[in-house]
């Protein structure tokens, strides 16, 4: 995503004023097989781990799986989703609920990966510099202008 600006800043934890990755659990009843949420939960007497919500095949109770902390950088891509659906049995999850104050959302994984930009995407230039896939290159003074008029 070098040299382009979110549409909605907060992303992967929120896209605009929904939250997409919640700090405290919905509840069960709302879940529909093929949902699932991302909650960060505590851990011991260590650093808190994200875990997958997603209603158990009982469907009256909730399955929790334990996000490893090695495949955090790849949570929002589809391929994430592709490996949790190929570990479990049953309905694949395919639906990400996202909140708001008093609403909930039910968003296609596919669309909660993808973000917007306020830009275009465009071709990176030979003078960005990329280190592990990450830009290294600043944003032109003059195209951070453009993207906030």
């Amino acid at each position: 995503y070098c040299g382009l600006l979110f549409r909605h800043e907060g992303w992967p934890l929120c896209i605009h004023e929904k939250i997409v990755v919640q700090l405290a659990s919905i509840d069960w009843r709302i879940l529909k097989p093929g949902d699932f949420y991302l909650q960060v939960v505590p851990y011991l007497k260590k650093s808190p781990r994200i875990v997958l919500k997603c209603l158990a095949k009982d469907k009256h109770n909730v399955e929790e799986v334990v996000i490893p902390e090695v495949s955090y950088t790849s949570i929002f891509t589809l391929e994430w989703l592709s490996t949790i659906n190929g570990e479990r049995m049953g309905i694949a999850l395919e639906n990400c609920l996202l909140t708001t104050d008093d609403k909930i959302f039910r968003v296609p994984w596919d669309k909660v990966v993808n973000p917007e930009f306020i830009n275009k995407p465009k071709t990176p230039q030979l003078s960005e510099a990329f280190v592990n896939g990450v830009c290294t290159s600043p944003v032109p003074q003059e195209n951070l202008k453009s993207d906030l008029e």
